[in-house]
């Protein structure tokens, strides 16, 4: 049963079936102007409330969402999906011992719902509790041995726990059922750097920007690991589509401004250094791990 079907009314009001198709179409600021003509004449429509949190939480306005989930449980307070919704949100705004606390209040009501698993243990690895995540991702391979995210949370609890070679076979396995998965070719590619193979790592990222161009995190990941050869040239060119596609990442400048300085160009180095503290970067250490591999050295 969908969040929608629980609270719908007789007779349905034009508007809620307008913002129900358009949320599932993905346009979810004219879902949400539907939904709010719905409480302009009902406040506490459960339909409508549930629609304008869901379609703010797509749009990433995770703390307006939160404020409709809170709006929704104040009527309905065992509702799973609004539970559910709630501790997604707080989990994406770092704020994970209220997420996990919000997770286990759905647990009671669907205790078998393996993406509160899931959640839960993000939410652990995200508090700096790795190790006490772990469990609960083995908890859903158990069941199901198929669960993706399952997997790639495991992967991320290992690799915080610096069991790198584990971390490995978790994302490995995440790969194998989902070789589009671009966020774990990425966690991929940065492990394999703990593990000193970098040239497999460079595939990972490659392989992540052919999946998606726009995948911001992997040419930035790709231009660390570039720059920790001393390839400066071409990583100043992963800088550069990083910052194409989000001119506001101050990390993107000062990295851009390390490897310029390291090739001489001190003039556009002090430049990009300006800009990253323009943005407020100012964590003045380049994240860059050198590299010892043939033909690259650190001098």
């Amino acid at each position: 049963m969908s969040l929608f079907s629980r609270f719908r009314s007789e007779p349905e009001d034009p508007d809620l079936v307008r913002g129900e198709d358009l949320i599932f179409s993905g346009r979810y600021d004219e879902a949400i102007d539907s939904f709010s003509r719905v409480l302009q004449a009902n406040p506490k429509n459960l339909h409508a409330l549930a629609g304008i949190a869901l379609g703010l939480e797509r749009l990433e306005r995770f703390a307006e969402a939160v404020a409709f989930f809170d709006r929704v449980l104040a009527l309905a307070p065992g509702n799973s999906d609004a539970l559910v919704g709630k501790a997604i949100c707080l989990e994406h705004l770092g704020k994970f011992e209220e997420a996990i606390a919000w997770y286990e209040r759905d647990l009671k009501v669907n205790p078998d719902a393996p993406d509160v698993w899931v959640g839960i243990g993000r939410c652990l690895s995200g508090a700096g509790r790795p190790r006490d995540a772990i469990p609960y991702f083995d908890h859903v391979l158990a069941e199901n041995r198929t669960y993706v995210d399952a997997w790639t949370g495991r992967g991320d609890a290992l690799f915080l726990d610096r069991k790198y070679d584990e971390a490995l076979e978790s994302y490995s396995t995440a790969l194998e059922l989902h070789p589009g998965a671009v966020p774990v070719w990425v966690s991929l590619g940065r492990c394999l750097i703990r593990v000193r193979k970098f040239e497999q790592a460079l595939s990972c990222f490659d392989r992540a920007i052919s999946l998606d161009l726009h995948a911001t995190r992997a040419w930035f990941e790709r231009g660390l690991c570039l720059a920790g050869w001393r390839r400066n040239e071409e990583a100043v060119h992963s800088y550069d589509r990083v910052i194409a596609l989000d001119p506001s990442c101050g990390v993107a400048w000062y990295e851009k401004g390390r490897s310029l300085d390291i090739l001489g160009e001190e003039d556009k180095a002090a430049a990009c250094y300006e800009k990253a503290r323009s943005l407020g970067y100012f964590e003045f250490e380049s994240r860059v791990q050198y590299h010892f591999i043939e033909g690259y050295t650190p001098d």
